[in-house]
Parts: C-alpha cells; sequence; structure tokens
C-alpha cells in the first residue's frame, strides 16, 4: 500500500503547477448547445449517464475534445452551464477528473471530493459518480480502461479516491501527461505505433502507482510451495516469447499468458530466477536489438527512431539504459558503424 500523505508544493501560489492540455484543443469531438446530443455525444467514447442543469438553465455551449491511446482515453468536458453529472456505475475502467477551471462539489466512493485546479478524484469500477460543476467548470477526464491497468500492474489495483495534484509524488506522473497533451511529435509517434502506445500506458499507470495511493485488490497468491516446481518453466516460456516479440507491443499480462501462469507468479519467478521484473528483462531484450540495429545502420538510421521503434519514448533515458549495458552511448555506437 502506498501512502498518501498529502503535502503541497512551493508555488506563488501554494498550488500546483497550470495544466492546459493544448494538443487536446486540435482534437474536439463535437460542440453543442442541445443537451441531449451533448449526452449522447460524451457517451459514446466514455458511458451513458444523466445531465441536470442546475439554477436557471441558459442553454449554454457545450464541448468535448478527447483523443484514445490504447487504453487510455484523455478530454475535456465544459457543458457551460451549472450541470449535475450522474454515472449509476463506472464501466470497466478508473475514471480520474479535475478541474481546468472552475470548481465541482463531487462523490467518489460515497466519499465527498471537492475537485478544483489542484484536488480531483478517482472512480473505481464499478463505484457511482456524482458530481455538481460550477458554471465555469472545464473537467479533465483520464480514463484507465480496467483490464489494460492490470495487465502493466501485474494485479488488480484500487486507488484511493482523492487526487491531490500538489503532492510531489505526483508530479513526475502529472509532468508525463502534460508531455503526452502538448507534445505533438509525441502524441503522433504513439497513435503511430503501437509499440509506442503501449509502453506510454504502461509509464504513465506506473508513474500513478508509484505516486498515488493504491491497494492490492487481487486474491491471495498461491503459496510459494505449490509453485516452485513450475517456477523455471514458466520463466523460461517467458523469456522465448520475449524473444520472438521484442520489437511488439507487450504488456505483462501477454507475457504471462504466453507463460501459462498468472502475472503475479510470473513476476515471483523472475523475482527469484532472475533478479528482475519480466518487464525489465524485456527492456533489456529491446536495448539488445536497439544495439543491433545501431551496430549495422543504413542510411535512414538514427538514435531517436532506433528508440522509438524499440519502445523507448524518453530519449534521455533510453541514453541512460543504454549506456549502463553497452558502457557507451547510442550516438557512439552510430558513429562507428556509420
Amino acid at each position: 500500500m502506498r501512502p498518501a500523505t498529502p503535502s503541497a508544493l512551493s508555488s506563488p501560489a501554494g498550488g500546483a503547477r497550470a495544466f492546459e492540455p493544448s494538443l487536446l484543443r486540435a482534437n474536439r469531438l463535437f460542440e453543442s448547445c442541445d443537451l441531449d446530443d451533448t449526452r449522447e455525444r460524451i457517451s459514446r467514447v466514455m458511458q451513458p449517464h444523466h445531465l441536470q442543469p442546475l439554477g436557471r438553465t441558459g442553454g449554454g455551449r457545450s464541448h468535448m475534445d478527447f483523443v484514445r491511446l490504447g487504453g487510455i482515453g484523455l478530454g475535456t468536458i465544459d457543458f457551460g452551464e451549472a450541470m449535475r453529472v450522474d454515472v449509476d456505475h463506472i464501466e470497466d475502467y478508473h475514471l480520474l477528473m479535475f478541474c481546468l477551471r472552475g470548481q465541482a462539489q463531487a462523490t467518489a466512493a460515497g466519499r465527498p471530493v471537492q475537485a478544483d485546479q489542484t484536488n480531483g478524484m478517482i472512480c473505481a469500477p464499478g463505484t457511482r459518480f456524482l458530481a455538481d460543476l460550477s458554471p465555469d467548470c472545464e473537467q479533465f477526464v483520464v480514463r484507465l480502461d480496467r483490464r489494460m491497468v492490470e495487465a502493466h500492474a501485474g494485479r488488480a489495483i484500487q486507488f484511493s479516491e482523492t487526487l491531490d495534484l500538489r503532492r510531489p509524488e505526483l508530479q513526475a506522473w502529472l509532468d508525463q501527461l502534460r508531455v503526452l497533451v502538448t507534445s505533438p511529435t509525441l502524441m503522433q509517434a504513439a497513435l503511430r505505433s503501437p509499440l509506442i502506445a503501449v509502453e506510454m500506458e504502461r509509464l504513465l499507470v506506473h508513474l500513478l502507482l508509484d505516486g498515488q495511493g493504491w491497494s492490492d485488490a487481487s486474491p491471495a497468491p498461491e503459496p510459494a510451495s505449490t509453485r516452485l516446481g513450475l517456477a523455471p518453466a514458466c520463466v523460461r516460456r517467458a523469456e522465448t516469447f520475449m524473444q520472438a516479440h521484442a520489437e511488439d507491443p507487450l504488456r505483462l499480462a501477454d507475457i504471462a499468458r504466453a507463460a501459462e501462469v498468472p502475472a503475479r507468479t510470473l513476476l515471483d519467478a523472475f523475482r527469484r530466477f532472475r533478479d528482475c521484473s519480466p518487464m525489465q528483462y524485456l527492456r533489456d531484450m529491446r536495448l539488445d536489438v536497439a544495439h543491433r540495429r545501431l551496430s549495422d545502420p543504413d542510411a535512414q538510421t538514427t538514435v531517436a527512431v532506433v528508440a522509438m521503434d524499440c519502445g523507448f519514448t524518453h530519449l534521455g533515458r533510453f541514453a541512460q539504459s543504454y549506456r549502463e549495458r553497452f558502457g557507451q552511448a547510442p550516438s557512439v555506437t552510430l558513429q562507428q558503424r556509420s
């Protein structure tokens, strides 16, 4: 269980750095002055829900910006007037919400939550989402498919309901989210390449797990005594699968499925027999692929292209991992062979 003790960042306003998803503005899903049309259009990418204008209705102009990236949905929603949003139960995804402007009085898992620019909420699959939005409220929503989260985490996850964007532990996640929704080149690379999309999923999920309170909601694992005899076989099956698919988009659940064991069993087996996780083992395999490509380049080979093709979305981290493994920078390998 990760701790969830809040601590404000030091800033002139005492809050989180402004979050403006400029890239989403170029991905407007719709604009409408009709409430039924708004409800229908949002339901297509989220789920059926109830909308109730609060106070005097002025037929506000609503809009939604939305991008789908693998198992992640990113969007903004503005109703143009005070609105109650009521979702009977969140379907098969985790819903994260905070406000770009305005505020919301919300309920998550039966607990009251004040959502604004520094505080938000996470609603678990199967729970009710209820929020009263101020007339100037624009929501930022993140949809994380449950199966996708479990595929990367190797277990069922129950996040803490309150999302404090001022917490230092959450800044790496928030910074990566900010880069994704403001960088056209990164977004296009992730939309173009399933491998990069999966790696972006993995990075955002693990940064969220590292910074947000959560608990393990999966059943207890089998006793170790019943698994020891199977561990070497499942590790070998996983290694064979990863070697054959090192350049494909893979999640932990894909590897566990090929190894014919639950993800948690595979994690335990790799830690015992390889002293690393399956995803760390896969990362080293992909570094080996990158090394081979940089060692035998063609006229179009660049370090950035090889890194992206091998699933490394951050060039600096790729260069650091490459240097740790091979004792030289990737650019040196390329220059030696060019």
